[in-house]
């Protein structure tokens, strides 16, 4: 694995591996950091990503497969949700990384809409 690479999967094992803390990740993160995929609505900003509803929600999460390239990554990763009437959903999430910096730049994420929809009324 050549030095970007490593870089971008040591950036993603933190991010990971502290996400449902989310005391220790928010630092990782570049500053004008991206969010889009199958979102509603795309968001720039650190504190807009950190303070998303979506990880209220979460309640596990496994890294099932990873493939970095220098500062791009994929990620496949099952979450474990709960809503807020109690209702449980796994789902697999798609995101597709980009590492700029030493930090993580921006996250494209791909999901079953429907199902989350379904999942929170």
């Amino acid at each position: 694995m050549d030095r970007k690479s490593g870089e971008t999967m040591r950036l993603l094992n933190r991010y990971y591996d502290t996400l449902l803390s989310r005391k220790e990740w928010r630092e990782i993160l570049a500053d004008d950091f991206l969010l889009a995929g199958t979102v509603a609505k795309e968001s720039r900003g650190r504190d807009s990503y950190v303070n998303n509803n979506f990880f209220s929600l979460v309640e596990g999460v496994k890294v099932k497969e990873t493939l970095v390239v220098g500062e791009s990554a994929f990620a496949l990763v099952k979450y474990d949700l709960i809503s807020p009437k109690g209702k449980t959903m796994t789902c697999d999430i798609a995101e597709l990384w980009k590492a700029r910096n030493g930090r993580l730049a921006s996250i494209a994420i791909f999901f079953d809409t429907a199902a989350f929809r379904a999942f929170l009324a």
